[in-house]
């Protein structure tokens, strides 16, 4: 019972930081924000903050982390087969998500250079996907490598647009629009025989 409340308190302690961070990054940039700032934000002294984090960029990482873990918990409901010939139904679960949590992307993208910024996340998709592809792909040929790149760097653009444009159009649209654009970029990696 002792550790069940204190993980309630830690988990309630990180929340008050993230929820406070999200809130001063609507005022400043993220650099800009002291240790000092986000503890008094957040009701909370120093040393409890250093008790959990070492800086922002660590509550950053960590959100990213937590975020990559669901998603890559959503691509493991499906099976092999299903996850070839539904792509679409994840990527609308994925873009779901994303839209409910839509305050957390926004803070990752602001900490552009700190973290993954994302690409992470849509690793997690693609490599489950890639994993149960039918041909045989070389992943250490520059080739796929460029390819691989391109289409999580476009997906990235299409979240970051979406993002941007304050995340006007449904879920379930722009993980169609993503959806195409990367099973349109896997084509680029399938070897031509």
């Amino acid at each position: 019972m002792e550790k069940e409340t204190t993980d309630k308190r830690i988990e309630k302690t990180k929340a008050n930081i993230l929820n406070a961070l999200i809130a001063l990054s609507k005022e400043k940039e993220l650099n800009e924000i002291s240790i000092r700032e986000l503890t008094e934000a957040a009701h909370i002294h120093r040393n409890t903050f250093y008790l959990h984090y070492t800086d922002v960029d660590s509550v950053l990482a960590e959100v990213e982390e937590t975020m990559c873990i669901v998603v890559k918990n959503m691509a493991e409901q499906f099976t092999d087969q299903e996850l070839l010939t539904h792509v679409g139904t994840l990527l609308q679960e994925v873009f779901q998500y994303l839209y409910q949590e839509r305050e957390k992307c926004v803070l990752m993208m602001k900490g552009r250079g700190k973290v993954s910024n994302g690409k992470m996340l849509l690793e997690s998709v693609f490599e489950k996907y890639l994993q149960n592809f039918p041909v045989e792909i070389d992943r250490d040929s520059f080739e796929f490598q460029a390819q691989f790149y391109y289409c999580t760097a476009g997906a990235l653009g299409v979240i970051r647009y979406w993002m941007e444009h304050e995340f006007q159009e449904p879920p379930k649209q722009v993980a169609e629009i993503t959806g195409k654009l990367l099973l349109q970029g896997i084509q680029g990696i399938v070897p031509t025989k």
